[in-house]
């Protein structure tokens, strides 16, 4: 199989940014994020509707939309594609991503939430690893070091990220395999469509948020109706928020280890949880196609190959 993967970014490359998703809504925040990646001696090129509003929770068009993200693809001195946030509908611009250009001219790819319904579909289709890693709305000042630090090493050096050793095991065990991901209530947009990757040797790691325990146990039988458990080698579960119970005291109550143990009984990969990803304030920034292992009785998850190239 061939990896593709961009080259690291150094001092001087040029940077897109785009609104694949949701408009814009914390300007000054975002802009504070743009006087920092020229910190980094980064050339920053916002899309041209990146701050554009359509129906209220969408950045623009379809057509507006996709035209940014295609032209940042397209333009061989962009280095890489930065998002401002996330959202819920860019699952919309699948069909029309110019994937060809993407394997002609490999470029870092990041973001998380609804982006990673993109990144997931362009590795699923060019096999250009991606990055799930922060937006840019809420402002880089607003980082944790932690966040600014794997953000940095993730994009900036050619050398494997490393052993991971912050996290809870559910279900023991070892596995390696290549990383996919990303939240779990818009990936599921994927599954079953030919933007879905390929399950096969892989470690999937997911997180959510805002999410009620019905629909958590949606998801998980989803995923085993499509025949991810059986072929996938691991999971890495983040630190979920806000993942509700239902408050009628006819139901019982359960916990989210529960469903997921209960959901995943008939199969023996490891499990590991509340790991610094998705929707929280420290995030490790994960190559989204790389090679990682997940050793329990060591005690450690790594990220095992580089996403950029020198």
């Amino acid at each position: 199989m061939i990896i593709r993967k961009a080259q690291k970014l150094k001092s001087g490359d040029k940077v897109g940014i785009v609104s694949p998703s949701e408009p814009i809504v914390f300007r000054n925040k975002f802009r504070s994020s743009i006087k920092e990646l020229e910190k980094m001696e980064l050339r920053v090129v916002l899309g041209e509707h990146v701050f554009k509003e359509y129906r209220g929770y969408l950045a623009g068009t379809i057509e507006e939309r996709i035209n940014d993200l295609n032209k940042m693809i397209k333009d061989r001195q962009i280095k890489a594609i930065f998002t401002s946030l996330g959202g819920f509908s860019s699952n919309q611009l699948l069909p029309l991503i110019s994937y060809s250009a993407l394997k002609k001219n490999p470029k870092i790819i990041i973001g998380y939430s609804d982006i990673s319904v993109l990144l997931n579909a362009i590795y699923a289709k060019t096999k250009l690893i991606t990055f799930h890693g922060p937006t840019l709305e809420f402002g880089i000042p607003r980082w944790k070091k932690f966040t600014r630090d794997y953000f940095e090493k993730a994009l900036f050096e050619s050398k494997p990220i490393g052993k991971i050793k912050s996290f809870k095991v559910l279900k023991p065990g070892k596995a390696a395999g290549r990383l996919i991901g990303g939240n779990l209530s818009v990936l599921r947009t994927l599954w079953g469509t030919k933007y879905s990757p390929n399950w096969r040797g892989t470690i999937f790691f997911w997180e959510d948020c805002n999410i009620t325990f019905e629909d958590l146990e949606h998801f998980l039988a989803h995923l085993k109706l499509v025949g991810a458990f059986g072929k996938m080698r691991g999971m890495i579960i983040g630190r979920l928020r806000n993942i509700y119970k239902f408050k009628s005291k006819r139901r019982k109550a359960n916990t989210v280890e529960q469903i997921i143990l209960e959901a995943t009984k008939k199969y023996a990969f490891p499990i590991i949880m509340n790991v610094d990803f998705g929707h929280v304030s420290k995030q490790i920034t994960i190559p989204l196609g790389a090679r990682a292992t997940i050793n329990t009785s060591r005690k450690f998850f790594s990220i095992d190959e580089a996403g950029v190239k020198d």
